[in-house]
């Protein structure tokens, strides 16, 4: 009897991270499309929030014109934000619109609920 309610809990377990590897991939999708750059390289990337109302932060590295590479936060919304998504802390990035949102959305949706680096 033991034996048929831990084999739930496990599938149950399975279950949980396979939402969370997809909003990671699905983040790192959408930010390589906003700059058009398969090779962007991503780090510290994790899911804060729960499966419908959470989100992806993170950091990605690109080439900067001078020879360098730039780091650059990111966030981007599971439930889409509206459709400005992904938001990047980037001057040339279309959201967040307003660039001060970033700092606020970064440490209440991402630091506040977990993420750490």
């Amino acid at each position: 009897m033991r034996c048929l309610l831990i084999l739930p809990l496990i599938g149950l377990a399975g279950c949980n991270g396979d939402w969370r590897a997809r909003a990671v991939s699905d983040a790192e999708t959408l930010v390589r499309q906003q700059f058009n750059d398969p090779s962007l390289k991503f780090a510290h990337v994790q899911v804060t929030g729960d499966s419908s109302s959470g989100q992806t932060c993170g950091y990605y590295e690109r080439s900067s014109p001078g020879g360098g590479v730039d780091t650059t936060r990111f966030i981007v919304f599971i439930d889409g934000s509206g459709g400005e998504n992904p938001y990047i802390d980037d001057p040339s990035a279309p959201y967040p619109r307003d660039k001060s949102d970033f700092a606020l959305n970064w440490r209440t949706q991402c630091v506040d609920l977990g993420y750490h680096e």
